[in-house]
Formats: structure tokens, sequence, C-alpha cells
């Protein structure tokens, strides 16, 4: 079994003990960031474009998204899409991530591993909470083992349009917030601002 095998959110709690709970946990007023205007650009451009697929939407706007975070945090963290993950083969524990967020710039494999992201498949996210909250329970093991424990894991999952986001306090209890914050092609400001001050609070360990 590998990550994308993890369909239903029982399965993390009959398999790890993991609650998941339905909770508003991300503050309501965000300071919103300015997007520049290369990711407005690119977002126009996207509008034209066929996003009909998962392929489509990560390439178009999710890896976008990434890429400003990036520019506006340099030397922050660093991303790996679709890196293998195996943490835990036994257990399922295992297999090809879509984006993992790692504390270490400069590691050319994944090492502290901070924010775990999922693209929803066929579009809805219900269907890729329990592979994220599997990838984000993985991610607080591989951590402990290495010696860089973190007080929570954070996680998303997106259809591109709307972004869910997740937190795993404890390695048992996994918060996902029922508000998904939308995004628009000319409106990304929400989404950015709620990644900053996830990104802030994973880099300090919170």
């Amino acid at each position: 079994m590998s990550y994308n095998k993890f369909k239903k959110l029982e399965m993390l709690r009959t398999q790890f003990g993991i609650n998941d709970i339905q909770t508003a946990w991300l503050p309501k007023n965000l300071l919103l960031k300015t997007a520049t205007d290369l990711l407005l650009t690119t977002l126009k451009e996207a509008e034209l474009e066929a996003l009909g697929t998962e392929k489509a939407k990560s390439e178009s706007v999710v890896v976008p998204i990434l890429k400003e975070l990036r520019r506006t945090n340099l030397n922050n963290f660093n991303t790996f899409s679709g890196f293998e993950f195996n943490v835990d083969v036994k257990n399922g524990l295992n297999g090809f991530c879509d984006f993992i967020l790692s504390s270490e710039t400069q590691k050319l494999e994944i090492s502290a591993p901070i924010i775990c992201l999922v693209e929803a498949k066929k579009g809805e996210i219900e269907e890729g909470l329990a592979q994220c909250g599997a990838e984000m329970y993985a991610a607080q093991i591989f951590n402990e083992q290495k010696g860089k424990p973190r007080k929570a894991i954070y996680g998303c999952v997106t259809n591109a349009f709307l972004w869910c986001f997740m937190k795993l306090e404890n390695n048992k209890d996994l918060l996902i917030d029922p508000n998904y914050v939308p995004l628009t092609f000319t409106e990304p400001q929400k989404v950015l601002a709620t990644w900053q001050w996830i990104l802030d609070k994973s880099l300090a360990n919170e």
C-alpha cells in the first residue's frame, strides 16, 4: 500500500489512531499579501488554458502559487515535487508525494519536511484528505527519526481553486478546516496570505 491507497479518513483512525477533527483553526482576518505582477500574469494566461486535468491545474495554478511563495520567502524553504518519500513501507507510508515543503533549503533530498500538499483527484477535495493526512503523519515520524521533532505538521489539499488546510498535532489529532480558501485567476491573495501564515508557523515550529 502507498499514500494514494488511503481513500478515507477512517483508514487513518483504524490504522494509526488519528482523530480527524473538522474545525475552523485558521485565523479569520489574515493580512492579505500583494500578488506580484508575474503571478497575476501567469494566472491570467492560465485562464485561457484547458484545465480539465490534475496535471494541467498543477502546472498552471498550483506550481505558480508555490513559486510565488518561494520568491517572497527566499532561502526559507525548499520544495520537492513528485519525490519518493518512503518512511514505513509495512504500514503503507511510502510512495510518491505531490509536493513536500522542507525547512532545509540546501538539501537535494527530502529533509525536515514541514508541509505536505496533495492535489485533489478528479477535483474533489474530500478525495485527497486521507492521503494528505497519511503523508503528514509520515512526515512527523520522519522528523522524529531524524531527531528533528515538530510541534505540528501542516498540510493542504487543493483542486487549484479551493484550498483545504490541515494541521496534525501530537501525532493523533488531524485538524481539517472546513472553510476552504478560494482562489480565482484575478484574486489569489487569500490563498497567499494563508500559505504565508502557515509557513511562518511551520518555520517557527509552532
